[in-house]
């Protein structure tokens, strides 16, 4: 996962293709990718942009909130 993370904080703007990123691993098979990425996905490690595309998820900060009473 390190690895993978790696990759997509590299070009955070980028989408990047499952099979690309399969390549880049070069140790695993496309499908074993395919299955990562989903389960990566499901917890909220990375984002799937479209069907096949990923990018890393980019840390919003909250804006502070007025703690005022009002």
């Amino acid at each position: 996962m390190a690895r993978v993370l790696t990759i997509l904080q590299a070009e955070p703007e980028r989408l990047w293709r499952s099979r690309e990123i399969a390549v880049l691993l070069g140790d695993v098979t496309l499908v074993a990718t395919y299955r990562q990425l989903a389960r990566w996905t499901e917890r909220g490690k990375i984002k799937r942009v479209r069907t096949g595309r990923y990018a890393a998820i980019t840390q919003i900060p909250n804006p502070l909130r007025d703690q005022r009473k009002r």
